[in-house]
């Protein structure tokens, strides 16, 4: 459990880290459900995830996605559980409560005609009623112009040619603390990937692979490290991260 980590340890492996870098986000109040695109991850958040720790689950996820980045620069099929083990590490450093993360072939990807139609299906399977609802709506409004620099970061950092790799899932506060219900995912196909969300299967030759799990965030844990994470991060946080428009 994170909780059993010492400070000094939390401390001294926060100022090793190397992040990849690109050539803070506000902590300001969220009233209602709101979304965000962080590098290559999407996520929802529900309304009771006050303006800080909204910010702790951007900027601590988004710590963990440029540490992997470093470590297996863009995130090669072959390498995915080495990026996996390498994102987990320092999320269970910073503060979450998590399970290693495993993904499993889906062997009827092309069925589902695309990969935000797929990611609906998938996303029923763990999130309340509430909360599909509200994923649904952060999906729906990126087909939208209006976040298309949204799209156009995430893309940048999620797709690969012919390979994607990304997040998606629903933040809230449950007890004055973050949770986090992840979808983790990846793919490759035959054909080159211009939409990482969007593409649509066709006749491609696909292989999708899926998991998802659901993290907690201590906050009294974070709460000792969330300058280190913000100065480590530096222009990052404001440059990789996106407001959805919903």
């Amino acid at each position: 459990m994170s909780e059993s980590i010492p400070l000094n340890e939390r401390i001294s492996f926060i100022n090793d880290l190397e992040v990849y870098h690109d050539p803070a986000i506000s902590a300001a109040a969220a009233a209602s459900d709101s979304a965000t695109v962080n590098g290559g991850a999407t996520v929802s958040y529900v309304a009771n995830l006050e303006g800080q720790m909204k910010a702790d689950v951007i900027n601590s996820t988004l710590l963990a996605q440029l540490a992997a980045d470093k470590k297996y620069p863009g995130r090669p099929m072959n390498k995915m559980k080495e990026w996996y083990d390498s994102y987990r590490d320092v999320l269970a450093k910073v503060g979450w409560n998590l399970q290693h993360f495993h993904m499993t072939e889906m062997g009827n990807a092309n069925s589902y005609g695309s990969v935000d139609k797929l990611l609906l299906q998938v996303a029923a399977s763990y999130l309340s009623g509430n909360e599909l609802a509200l994923f649904t709506s952060m999906i729906t409004a990126l087909k939208d112009s209006k976040n298309s620099n949204a799209v156009k970061l995430f893309d940048s950092k999620a797709g690969y040619f012919n390979d994607a790799s990304f997040q998606v899932g629903v933040a809230s506060n449950s007890g004055g603390n973050a949770i986090f219900k992840i979808g983790t995912y990846q793919y490759n196909s035959s054909d080159k990937i211009t939409s990482v969300l969007f593409f649509t299967f066709g006749s491609s030759k696909v292989s999708f692979f899926a998991g998802n799990q659901t993290m907690v965030l201590n906050e009294n844990v974070y709460a000792q490290v969330r300058t280190m994470v913000l100065k480590k991060l530096g222009d990052n946080a404001v440059t990789l991260v996106k407001e959805i428009e919903i």
